[in-house]
């Protein structure tokens, strides 16, 4: 498994996120009721909000053999988007491009997730982010539980719990 090439996004990567986009922005929500037919996905430059979330944000990709595997943006302390496509999970893109955005980020870092994305939730549990709340959420007018989680600055990486008998 070779490790992906982390760099910042430019304007030429576009077309690619788009494509990345569309193929894996509908499986944060493959665990809930009624997935695909419910949650439909809304082209990126279609997509006003994201569109505009996106274009405020500061962002990294990750370059595979095959072309773009990943891409992770935020604003500020608060990470709005993590892409990885489905056909490269399971490769630690999504773990790498959180530690490269975390490193930069260098506070406390708050993110939103799907209550029923387990595997979106364990990897950020991994990287000692911790439940913050929770919340009623919408994605194209159609009603999610969503998860605030957040991780402490200075918080060392990868979390790794004190033995229970210390």
């Amino acid at each position: 498994m070779m490790t992906p090439d982390i760099r910042d996004y430019c304007r030429k990567d576009f077309d690619a996120l788009a494509t990345l986009y569309q193929r894996g922005k509908g499986d944060e929500f493959r665990f809930e009721p009624g997935f695909p037919a419910r949650f439909p996905v809304i082209p990126l430059p279609l997509d006003e909000t994201r569109l505009k979330a996106f274009s405020e944000s500061e962002a990294l990709v990750a370059e595979a053999e095959e072309g773009l595997a990943g891409a992770i943006y935020w604003q500020t302390s608060r990470i709005m988007g993590l892409l990885v496509d489905p056909k490269a999970r399971g490769r630690g893109i999504g773990q790498t491009l959180m530690a490269a955005a975390l490193a930069q980020m260098g506070k406390a870092v708050t993110l939103d997730v799907v209550a029923s994305n387990a595997p979106a939730i364990r990897l950020y549990e991994s990287l000692s982010f911790q439940h913050a709340g929770q919340r009623d959420g919408f994605y194209q007018g159609v009603a999610v539980r969503v998860l605030r989680m957040k991780r402490l600055h200075g918080h060392p990486w990868p979390y790794r719990p004190a033995p229970a008998d210390a």
